[in-house]
């Protein structure tokens, strides 16, 4: 089963160390300087949130799961960081977005609910089959699906299709993850 995710934008006082899409990232200390300047947050996962979801444990069930993106190429050429910390994060990273050119609007957080799906169910995900998939080949395995179009943070929203988060070879590796953006 895939791991459905809903989004609603924060309003006032949160939890910063909530799982969102965007606004500011609460990280380890010591990753302050691990950035590039191109480099935007994208989502964080606090993975004790999915752990009864994860019933076939693709995923670690404890500390939390990072995505930034490297904006340098642009929008059709941008690419995966994955990172994973387990343990608390202790160091917010205010205005995170507002230093990346092109990325400064992605500051609001959009706070994530989770709810158990179809493993092909067209939503925004985790795990599961990417949707639409339209090559003969199988798709390779997937972290995360990301709709543009199904929700309201603007985020790429010019792309009536999918912001794919696919493994590599090997499904432990994280920093192997890599982003494929596709049209439908």
């Amino acid at each position: 089963m895939a791991i459905g995710i809903k989004v609603k934008k924060a309003q006032g006082d949160y939890d910063l160390g909530a799982s969102k899409f965007f606004g500011d990232p609460t990280v380890p200390m010591g990753w302050e300087e691990e950035f590039y300047d191109d480099e935007m947050f994208f989502a964080q996962i606090r993975l004790a949130d999915i752990a009864h979801l994860d019933t076939e444990n693709k995923l670690p069930h404890t500390g939390y799961l990072y995505l930034f993106i490297h904006t340098e190429g642009g929008h059709y050429d941008l690419l995966a960081d994955v990172k994973y910390h387990d343990g608390e994060p202790e160091v917010v990273l205010d205005q995170f977005n507002a230093q990346v050119e092109g990325y400064e609007q992605f500051g609001e957080a959009y706070l994530m609910e989770f709810a158990q799906v179809d493993d092909d169910e067209i939503c925004t995900k985790l795990l599961g089959n990417p949707s639409d998939w339209n090559y003969e080949e199988a798709p390779p395995k997937m972290l995360l699906q990301f709709d543009p179009l199904d929700n309201d943070m603007g985020f790429l929203s010019f792309l009536d299709g999918f912001v794919y988060f696919f493994y590599g070879d090997d499904e432990n590796d994280l920093e192997e993850v890599y982003l494929q953006e596709e049209f439908s």
